[in-house]
């Protein structure tokens, strides 16, 4: 028996990846930057019909996309993008654009889609908890408990919590709408507006690396204390320098301040605080994950 087709679709706010197939792996995708709604949206839908007519007709579509978007079916705002601070696109309707194709579709937040694929692989008796954590344009997390997506009346919007300032910086905040919160202090653009470069071009010596790793380590701290999940992935172009990802789990470890039993040197956070499973993978696997969600609903 043939395998089902799926278009799957990573929509970040930089950049789209959009695949056609049965497999992340094994598809046919494209990489299209994220400008106006109108063009990016359009050039996905345009890769997706043509790849009908060479594969054949897909049979579920899932999406995973950067937000706020609407993640309730039943919300009339369900694949609608809300007040964001990437221009043109508040209100950016994902759904209606996709439902153009007529087969069953399933939107959620890009870092959901993630946490998703993450749990299937490093959880995969849906036996436990697992947080997804995005560090990129913006920061983003995603929880999945026990193999489901937890969200609330809406997804979660972990990435602008409020914490402490780094006691070195006195950075006002790059979030156009909570200047300082945590996206604002440690995303990639704070990190330009800061110090001029990418923090994988500043060098593992530069102290921005103890800045933003004190950041995400206070978050890391907060999520073992609030959520205490098996696993935390730590995800996203920002988290891929050279040595963060230890100056995370070191700075976790620390602000934990040994009231945690579980951990009693840092380096059993090395088990909880990880790189993703999947490697650049978890988003477009997530989406697939999603599409096939949407047909097995269909078929109840």
């Amino acid at each position: 028996m043939s395998q089902a087709i799926f278009a799957a679709i990573e929509a970040g706010g930089t950049k789209w990846l959009v695949s056609v197939g049965s497999s992340p792996e094994t598809a046919a995708q494209t990489r299209i930057p994220t400008e106006h709604p109108k063009v990016t949206m359009g050039a996905a839908v345009g890769f997706i019909a043509e790849q009908i007519k060479q594969q054949g007709a897909i049979q579920a579509i899932g999406i995973g996309s950067f937000g706020p978007i609407g993640i309730n079916p039943n919300d009339s705002d369900y694949g609608v993008i809300g007040k964001t601070p990437k221009p043109h696109w508040t209100g950016a309707d994902l759904l209606s654009t996709f439902s153009q194709f007529n087969v069953p579709l399933k939107i959620e937040s890009d870092v959901n889609a993630a946490a998703l694929a993450e749990a299937k692989s490093l959880l995969p008796q849906d036996n436990g908890r697992l947080i997804y954590i995005t560090v990129g344009t913006g920061i983003g997390a995603g929880v999945v408990d026990n193999g489901q997506v937890s969200n609330g009346v809406h997804h979660p919007e972990m990435g602008h919590i409020r914490l402490p300032h780094h006691p070195d910086d006195n950075y006002a905040g790059h979030c156009p709408i909570h200047g300082a919160c945590l996206e604002g202090l440690a995303c990639g653009p704070s990190i330009i507006d800061r110090w001029g470069k990418d923090l994988s071009a500043l060098g593992s010596a530069h102290h921005s690396h103890d800045i933003i790793g004190y950041y995400l380590g206070s978050f890391a701290a907060n999520l073992l204390l609030t959520y205490a999940p098996n696993y935390i992935v730590l995800g996203g172009g920002v988290s891929l320098t050279d040595g963060l990802l230890n100056r995370v789990r070191l700075s976790a470890f620390e602000q934990l301040g040994g009231y945690l039993g579980r951990f009693h040197h840092v380096d059993e956070l090395s088990t909880v605080i990880q790189s993703p499973s999947l490697d650049i993978l978890s988003g477009i696997s997530g989406a697939y994950l999603l599409a096939e969600q949407a047909l097995q609903a269909a078929s109840v």
